[in-house]
């Protein structure tokens, strides 16, 4: 397995990584391939591209740039996506039935798979 992979028709495993981000253990990676089917009935429903901004973090990488540190990120469970011809409000309107975590930004939305509903609203 390598960065490209296919976790559904339209994700390949490297979208959900950063350059210097080394592929992680087996489990981050079901939890990848999770993430990138549910990605994919967005993808779906809209016909327009997801655009992972930010995947998988390893720890390290997390923190680096500041993310929280139970970040559902480092356990390949989450994904800032943004959708190309669409307001960040836009996607975020469309994915309140998600059952994850979602997380509202101006620029950007957080998507999770964590087991519970969760909003937020960040800048």
């Amino acid at each position: 397995m390598d960065k490209r992979t296919r976790l559904s028709p339209d994700f390949r495993l490297g979208e959900f990584f950063s350059d210097d981000d080394l592929l992680p253990a087996g489990g981050v990676i079901e939890n990848l391939n999770r993430l990138a089917q549910r990605l994919q009935v967005v993808r779906d429903l809209l016909q327009k591209p997801v655009v992972i901004t930010s995947g998988y973090r390893s720890p390290q990488h997390n923190q680096q740039i500041g993310g929280v540190s139970r970040s559902y990120h480092t356990q390949g469970m989450a994904a800032d996506i943004v959708i190309p011809g669409l307001a960040a409000q836009e996607v975020q309107q469309f994915l309140l039935n998600w059952s994850g975590g979602l997380g509202c930004y101006s620029t950007h939305t957080h998507v999770d798979i964590r087991p519970e509903k969760a909003r937020w609203h960040g800048s």
